[in-house]
């Protein structure tokens, strides 16, 4: 097949994307695909996959996004014009956050009629819209945090009694249309509220708070609408944050996670009723909280999950004896397999 896989962008997850796209295009490469890679801020210039692998580091912390040209209109346009010259078999979007993963994208790729791997559009706006994502959670059943966005520009006192008022402290802090912990924040009281705020305003975010719930973290891998075994996620500062999610050695993971048998069947169908409250297809990953008393909180769908050297869909796929190789060639196909469609699942 002939598949062009897009990374980079423009978001905070800029360096986590430019890794992912790499190790998925190279590996398709390796099945013997013609695959070209594509930077979403130089959208005309196609580049051959390399080999050998790909040995980049994500970096420890987002980088910095000032010296990055936007994404503009003209630049999608052109690069609808590249694939409709190209005539791929099907496009691997490995962009994370920004509009690569909000929808903004997959309706240009959907208007054009050009298959693609992943959820369309609409079921990819809604998930990276958090509030609205949770709201469908708990239509689904599937119990989530509370919520409380803070706009921009409120007070850190006006925020810090809207909490207490709402649900208390301790709390997590993080914008309502990101990924990869960019942003996030966990406070125990008030004190770091402020500069908490204010770092999510800095990115163009507002802020989402949520009641901090103590217990386990877990996540489960939907693949082709079959939810593969969950992952435990022990980092070691505590906190699973940028730094913990890319940096090596910095975090443990179980696989399958060290959870009952009945636990490990709740949340697996827990995590698909996620997937499918939201209309994701292909392939997604679902975050959850497992509290001392057994209740699951689920946090966030993640359509365009990551790819990396520590990323969790290839620990999972790998459970149930998927390559990685396997796992992109997979989507690859599915994506492939898919009309683009414009219309809602």
């Amino acid at each position: 097949m002939k598949i062009i896989v897009l990374l980079g962008g423009e978001s905070a997850e800029r360096r986590v994307s430019l890794t992912s796209g790499e190790a998925v295009a190279q590996a398709l490469a390796a099945r013997g695909h013609e695959v070209y890679k594509v930077d979403l801020v130089d959208p005309v210039r196609l580049a051959p996959a390399r080999v050998p692998l790909f040995n980049e580091t994500v970096g420890e912390i987002p980088p910095d996004l000032s010296t990055l040209p936007r994404f503009s209109p003209r630049r999608l346009a052109a690069l609808m014009e590249t694939l409709d010259h190209q005539k791929p078999d099907v496009v691997f979007p490995m962009l994370h956050g920004g509009m690569g993963e909000d929808g903004r994208l997959q309706a240009a790729l959907e208007m054009v009629g050009v298959s693609f791997v992943g959820s369309g559009s609409l079921a990819s706006a809604m998930a990276m819209n958090k509030p609205v994502a949770k709201r469908l959670f708990l239509y689904a059943g599937v119990l989530t945090p509370a919520t409380l966005l803070v706009p921009p520009g409120q007070s850190e006192m006006d925020a810090a009694a809207h909490i207490r008022a709402s649900f208390g402290f301790p709390v997590v802090v993080k914008p309502d249309a990101s990924g990869s912990a960019v942003g996030l924040a966990i406070l125990p009281d008030q004190e770091g509220l402020g500069k908490a705020l204010a770092t999510i305003t800095s990115l163009n975010y507002t802020a989402l708070v949520e009641p901090f719930v103590p217990g386990v973290e877990l996540t489960v891998t939907i693949l082709d609408q079959q939810a593969l075994p969950p992952i435990e996620i022990r980092p070691y500062g505590g906190v699973y944050d940028y730094l913990s999610k890319y940096t090596k050695d910095r975090t443990d993971y179980f696989c399958p996670a060290p959870i009952s048998a009945d636990l490990t069947q709740r949340v697996r169908e827990l995590a698909l009723k996620a997937h499918q409250a939201l209309g994701c297809r292909h392939y997604s990953r679902v975050d959850f909280r497992l509290r001392e008393d057994g209740e699951l909180f689920c946090l966030e769908v993640n359509t365009i999950p990551g790819m990396t050297s520590t990323s969790l869909v290839p620990k999972a796929a790998a459970a149930v004896g998927l390559s990685f190789e396997d796992l992109v060639e997979k989507l690859a196909c599915l994506g492939a397999a898919s009309a683009s469609s414009t219309e809602i699942p």
